[in-house]
């Protein structure tokens, strides 16, 4: 009799246990329901801010400026309506392609004035060079730039070849430097020939002036004048 009762209880109880586990659960309407949005509220777009027309119409007129300003209207709609503005978004791209755009051409306008500022700056230190030349026109046409050819005695010929090397000698303290090296070659060479004939006392007129020549025209001289002093 009791074990009767006893299977009769596990029956019972089996029954209830049943009833209270979980129903199989459908995978198919599982996700029916996770894609039914029919019962949420709509998502509401939130109306373009003043600020956020703002930013736009800065980051055309001041871009850098105007990207700022769209951040701050952005970050501002999307902590009240955790959304961003098609207006937000287009003042964004645009702010950053002018800025990228206007830091390029900042870039570029300030290397091109560092060039016209070094150009400057040897235009002005060619001037006194440019205003001594001046003072003897032609001198760059002559023979070696000026170098005594006159059949004289030795010693008027002496006088002219040292006058020769101070004058270059002077004209080397008013170079730039660009062009002082030149220069400079030619005073040096005429130096060399004066101490010739003062220990020779004795003078190669011809091979003289071929040395001189050839120094000379080595400088380049006249196309720099040209190109600095007008």
């Amino acid at each position: 009799m009791e074990l009767g009762d006893t299977q009769q209880a596990q029956r019972e109880r089996g029954a209830f246990d049943f009833a209270l586990a979980p129903a199989p659960i459908d995978r198919a309407e599982a996700a029916r329901r996770a894609l039914d949005f029919s019962d949420r509220p709509p998502r509401v777009r939130p109306k373009t801010s003043v600020l956020e027309w703002i930013g736009l119409v800065l980051a055309v007129l001041a871009p850098p400026l105007g990207l700022i300003v769209t951040i701050v209207a952005r970050i501002i709609t999307r902590y009240r309506h955790h959304w961003t503005t098609t207006v937000a978004k287009a003042a964004t791209v645009i702010s950053i392609v002018l800025t990228l755009v206007l830091a390029a051409g900042a870039v570029v306008f300030s290397v091109l004035a560092e060039e016209r500022a070094a150009e400057d700056r040897v235009f002005a230190s060619a001037q006194p060079l440019c205003d001594a030349l001046a003072t003897t026109p032609g001198i760059l046409d002559t023979p070696a730039y000026g170098w005594p050819t006159e059949v004289a005695p030795l010693p008027q010929t002496l006088d002219a070849m040292r006058a020769y090397q101070a004058r270059w000698a002077e004209l080397v303290a008013l170079a730039p430097e660009a062009a002082k090296a030149n220069l400079s070659a030619i005073a040096e060479q005429a130096g060399i020939l004066v101490t010739a004939v003062e220990t020779t006392q004795a003078i190669d007129r011809q091979g003289n002036l071929s040395t001189m020549s050839t120094v000379t025209a080595a400088s380049g001289l006249p196309a720099w004048v040209t190109t600095y002093c007008g």
